[in-house]
């Protein structure tokens, strides 16, 4: 997704996300509460249970859908239901010469999964690969990988994971 789109969408994620929760833990949705503690109850330990609400931008030109936000509630063993969430932080990519963002458990040319990159250098959806068709942009100093830590041209080892950048992945900004 081209940057100005991806930026324009995720201004609403986070109030959308304060609006869910706020919904999910009102007095309001305590039938709900209880039904999924029933639900688990009846399943078995065995089994968890998880109502999710999932916020997505869907392409109607190549249809695909990107998801930016999925949360709601989860119980197991008939216990009370409790908050989950599993949003992924955006990446910057450059593909075909042109920078996308999308969170970095998808692909930047087809929005697929796509996970742990540089362990996994292929989309298994499209075919594209790490260092060909997709680049990482690197236009912080933040680690790619951990998030906390800091990499850069001189010093491509994270101070904090110990995460190597291999400079054909990647294209500095």
């Amino acid at each position: 997704m081209d940057p100005t789109t991806f930026e324009t969408a995720d201004k609403f994620t986070d109030d959308i996300a304060e609006a869910v929760d706020k919904i999910l833990k009102s007095p309001q949705s305590e039938k709900l509460r209880n039904l999924l503690t029933e639900m688990s109850k009846a399943v078995g330990n065995r089994y968890s249970i998880t109502f999710d609400v999932r916020v997505e931008v869907f392409d109607g030109q190549q249809e695909r859908n990107l998801p930016l936000l999925s949360m709601g509630l989860s119980t197991m063993e008939g216990k009370e239901p409790f908050p989950v969430s599993g949003d992924s932080s955006p990446h910057r990519y450059v593909i075909e010469g042109e920078i996308q963002v999308v969170p970095h458990d998808r692909c930047p040319r087809c929005w697929g999964e796509w996970d742990f990159k540089f362990k996994f250098p292929t989309c298994d959806h499209c075919g594209a690969s790490m260092g060909k068709e997709v680049k990482l942009l690197l236009d912080s100093d933040e680690c790619p990988f951990c998030g906390e830590g800091t990499v850069t041209v001189a010093k491509p080892t994270c101070d904090t994971c110990g995460f190597k950048v291999d400079p054909s992945t990647v294209v500095w900004g």
